[in-house]
């Protein structure tokens, strides 16, 4: 019998120690890492620093939950499970599809090899799930489990479909990972990232898993494992158990693109959303506290508005204990710090230099404007493509809605004052972002000038998040009590807007939009090693951002070529770089002798290459005339053309 207790009490608490785990080695992998390196001694201390960490705070972080216990109830009839097996099964063929439509082509979309009957699976596993999450006859691990298989499926897509990987980012940060592997560390050493790469390297050293596999899971499997029970813990004062199982499926509404590929800045928003829901739904103050110092090591950008919302959060959980007078002035000071700490640390990464800062008001209303420019009706197509579109086009108006809509009903009913330190970070974040929106960044591209600002502009959406889920939780106990025609068609408009959202949560080709951002594929990856195999001498290639991970994933980081300028890999990576400017002057006018002799002359070698991608633009063209001036040329399978030039 102890034995048995023992056992329920570890898997009571199984989410919860694998997130603390993984906390811990992001913590503890980044500051080993910036101080010193990640090989096998430091992996052996990030170790020994978890085990005794695990140990000191065991008993002030894992007490007994029971709405995540993990024991199966007793006295189930078999019959309880028909539904569960049922969703397994609708589940499975869900994931059969996937499978098949998984393509190692250039694809700008999943949609395009995806077959509809997806669609048709996908619905009726959320239909079994929802009935599963309602009639309360299995245990609340037994719905856990579906509900975060569900999330997977998701999630996962761009997982399963792209073979070889989605994305840019996530390829920059693999090779970066997979150097640190290889020789301890990269220089120089950035303050941002190191929580991603303490905790992946870590992980791959061992379990063995590579890094790859390791890189291209992280975030959709953790987000899968941790989000469906921080959000169910979430709740309101007079909210049903239904309403709380309900709410995590129909949250995924307002989209979850974050969560479909790795990358640092995404595994960030993973950990600032649990920082939130734990500080919420817990009396501890210190899972907070070590879930935002996670997310400060993993992106800095995420992590420092974490981090003061917990000092925030601790001084209203604490404000009866406090001299009233002591408590305005550490709000005073908390605001101060948190309003301008960010907008300081971008000022410093930026250079440090006052030029950079401009006094332009467009700058602070572009981003804004930008979050409503598609407001707009269906056109004229399919009745499928013009409610999914109605959907997107005016989804920042649907949030905004709902987020005023909560903050009114939480006024109102005068829910937990703790959740006021919500709106109270969120107005720093707002003067954060004015004074942010000023900084310029030399080093980056024009259309990326803006990048760091808008996305205190997400930070600011997933402070109001438990807002949108408590509310949500509300909205469902309301139509629990309706008519089951009501309750039938509430069912029907929340999966269409769940699948909707599914489908505008991934890259789209379709009659209304072209994301026009192109998978890297065999193609490009078989082009990478021709030019390697074939090349005689150090040598450039001028070519698209996929082809250039691809090379980066197959070459490594180590093909560095010596400028005035400082070192500048041979690739066009990044795609801000002096190198990229050669390649948009290529394909964007015309591919010329000159633009590579400039490009040769820039790193001192006699051997480049152009490629140009036939799903370029005008790509025939441009073909055509880098014939004529090329030393020579060749094509993989007629979709990659490399052309050779070699100087006078």
């Amino acid at each position: 019998m102890k034995l048995r207790e023992n056992i329920s009490k570890i898997s009571h608490n199984l989410i919860d120690y694998l997130l603390f785990v993984s906390a811990l080695l992001a913590i503890y992998g980044a500051g080993i890492y910036y101080l010193y390196a990640l090989n096998w001694f430091s992996i052996v201390l990030i170790i020994i620093l978890v085990i005794i960490s695990f140990f000191v705070f065991h008993k002030y972080l894992f007490k007994d939950q029971n709405e995540s216990k993990i024991i199966l109830k007793e006295g189930r009839k078999k019959s309880d499970y028909l539904p569960y097996l049922v969703y397994f099964i609708l589940y499975g063929l869900s994931f059969y599809i996937l499978y098949k439509s998984s393509s190692n082509r250039s694809l700008i979309s999943p949609w395009q090899v995806i077959k509809p009957s997806f669609f048709i699976y996908y619905i009726l596993s959320s239909v079994t799930l929802i009935y599963i999450l309602f009639k309360n006859k299995l245990s609340n691990t037994a719905k856990l489990i579906a509900l975060s298989a569900h999330y997977f499926l998701s999630f996962g897509i761009s997982l399963i479909v792209y073979k070889i990987g989605y994305g840019y980012d996530p390829f920059i940060h693999q090779a970066t990972m997979e150097l640190i592997d290889k020789k301890g560390l990269v220089t120089p050493k950035p303050l941002y990232y190191l929580g991603e790469y303490g905790l992946v390297v870590t992980l791959h050293k061992i379990s063995g898993i590579s890094i790859y596999i390791l890189n291209k899971f992280l975030v959709p499997v953790l987000a899968s494992i941790f989000l469906p029970l921080a959000a169910y813990r979430l709740r309101n004062k007079n909210g049903s158990k239904s309403s709380r199982w309900l709410a995590p499926i129909f949250i995924l509404i307002i989209g979850f693109s974050p969560f479909i590929a790795s990358t640092p800045q995404n595994l960030s928003y993973l950990f600032l959303i649990l920082t939130i829901l734990f500080g919420l739904s817990k009396k501890n103050i210190l899972w907070p506290l070590i879930l935002s110092i996670a997310t400060l090591a993993i992106h800095p950008l995420t992590g420092i508005p974490a981090f003061f919302w917990v000092l925030i959060l601790a001084l209203y959980k604490n404000y009866q204990s406090i001299k009233s007078s002591s408590y305005k002035i550490g709000k005073t000071i908390l605001f101060i710090l948190s309003s301008l700490t960010l907008p300081l640390a971008l000022f410093i990464s930026g250079g440090s230099d006052f030029k950079k800062i401009t006094w332009n008001l467009n700058l602070i209303t572009e981003p804004l404007v930008n979050l409503f420019n598609n407001l707009s009706s269906a056109g004229q197509e399919d009745w499928l493509l013009n409610f999914v579109y109605f959907f997107s086009y005016n989804y920042n108006l649907y949030l905004v809605a709902i987020i005023t809509i909560s903050l009114i009903f939480f006024y109102r009913q005068k829910e937990n004052r703790n959740f006021r330190s919500l709106i109270f970070i969120n107005i720093s974040l707002v003067v954060a972002y004015l004074i942010s929106s000023q900084i310029i960044f030399t080093d980056l591209i024009d259309y990326e000038q803006s990048n760091f600002a808008a996305r205190l502009l997400v930070l600011i959406t997933i402070f109001f998040l438990p807002f949108i889920i408590l509310e949500l939780q509300k909205f469902i106990d309301l139509i629990l009590l309706k008519d089951k025609l009501t309750k039938t068609i509430y069912l029907i408009f929340g999966l269409a807007l769940i699948t909707a959202s599914l489908y505008v949560s991934y890259p789209r080709y379709d009659k209304y939009l072209n994301s026009r951002g192109y998978s890297t594929s065999a193609n490009d990856i078989k082009a990478v090693k021709l030019i390697d195999s074939e090349a005689k001498n150090p040598y450039i290639v001028l070519a698209n951002q996929q082809v250039s991970v691809a090379a980066l994933k197959e070459l490594g980081f180590d093909n560095y070529h010596e400028t005035k300028s400082g070192p500048i890999f041979f690739y066009p990576i990044p795609t801000g770089g002096l190198l990229y400017q050669y390649y948009l002057d290529s394909v964007e006018k015309k591919p010329s002798r000159e633009t590579m002799v400039k490009a040769m002359n820039l790193t001192g070698i006699k051997e480049s290459y152009l490629i140009i991608n036939k799903y370029w633009y005008q790509s025939g063209q441009l073909i055509n005339e880098a014939k004529l001036n090329a030393n020579s040329w060749k094509d993989v399978n007629g979709e990659v053309y490399i052309f050779q030039y070699l100087a006078d």
